[in-house]
């Protein structure tokens, strides 16, 4: 059996494989609705550079075709893949969804319906991880980066009553910030003191330092898709606490993804070549939905 992916080595590319041996504790399914959002960007443009080949498609829906022995019953079930798990990041260290056949370790699957989700619940995954940062950061948390994880942590943070603010660090993500009804910083001289803590969930790493710096912060929720090369943070008279929270559920509050919608676009595809030029997407992400799953 062949297998087409789209993989990245330097180069974006299309391969055709020869199926491999399933490993232990992995599941076999064919993608549904793949996001493909900032971590492909990240990877591409060498923020986190690979070690090895390595498929994107860091999140969405599979269907899933064989689980392991003792998890039988979930075959045939449609899963939510979350993007990171104790083992690692799709799309960064392990292999994501854009496969023809999709290989995923179980640690990543965080739900299971027997219904077909429509594609915007593809950010399920996402706004779940999101929804864990909102409740470890507290009511009136400093969120840096605006991306889809640092917009849906703020918007979590508003629906339980919080009053956060948002930092960019890229001035072409402002316009997103504004789209879904946020006001971001436009400044690091423009935040104030008394944060409950940071939520970092920029892929620019530069700014955190700064931030450090210039509050009284002594707490800070790293985004798991930031990954941990940055903490722990050491600043005089003190040590900050980092935490790093895991989804282990679909998990979020009703109209986040609703409020999402206009921040990416959506695309079919019959095969996974034809989703190469979508990469990397015009807006914060795009869902590609895949017609012959």
């Amino acid at each position: 059996m062949k297998v087409e992916k789209i993989v990245y080595d330097g180069a974006l590319r299309i391969v055709e494989t020869s199926a491999q041996p399933v490993p232990p504790g992995h599941i076999i399914g064919k993608p549904l609705h793949v996001l493909i959002d900032g971590v492909e960007n990240a990877v591409i443009n060498g923020v986190y550079p690979v070690e090895k080949p390595v498929v994107l498609g860091s999140t969405g829906i599979i269907r899933v075709l064989e689980a392991p022995a003792a998890d039988e019953g979930l075959s045939g079930k449609i899963a939510f893949v979350s993007p990171v798990s104790r083992l690692g990041r799709l799309s960064i260290e392990l292999d994501g969804l854009l496969s023809s056949y999709v290989v995923v370790p179980q640690d990543h699957i965080i739900g299971i319906t027997n219904s077909t989700p429509k594609p915007l619940s593809a950010l399920s995954s996402l706004a779940s991880l999101a929804y864990r940062l909102a409740v470890d950061a507290g009511p009136n948390p400093l969120i840096v980066g605006c991306g889809l994880t640092g917009i849906m942590t703020a918007l979590h943070t508003i629906v339980a009553g919080g009053s956060p603010d948002i930092i960019c660090t890229r001035r072409d993500s402002l316009r997103f910030v504004r789209a879904s009804g946020l006001v971001p910083l436009q400044s690091i001289d423009n935040i104030r003191r008394g944060y409950s803590s940071i939520v970092y969930t920029s892929y620019s790493p530069w700014i955190l330092n700064r931030l450090v710096k210039n509050t009284d912060i002594s707490r800070i929720i790293v985004s798991p898709l930031v990954g941990s090369t940055s903490i722990p943070f050491t600043r005089i008279g003190g040590r900050i606490e980092a935490v790093m929270p895991l989804p282990d559920r679909i998990e979020y509050k009703a109209g986040v993804l609703e409020k999402t919608r206009r921040l990416i676009s959506f695309a079919e595809a019959s095969r996974i070549s034809d989703v190469a030029g979508l990469i990397p997407p015009a807006k914060l992400g795009v869902i590609v939905s895949f017609t012959r799953s």
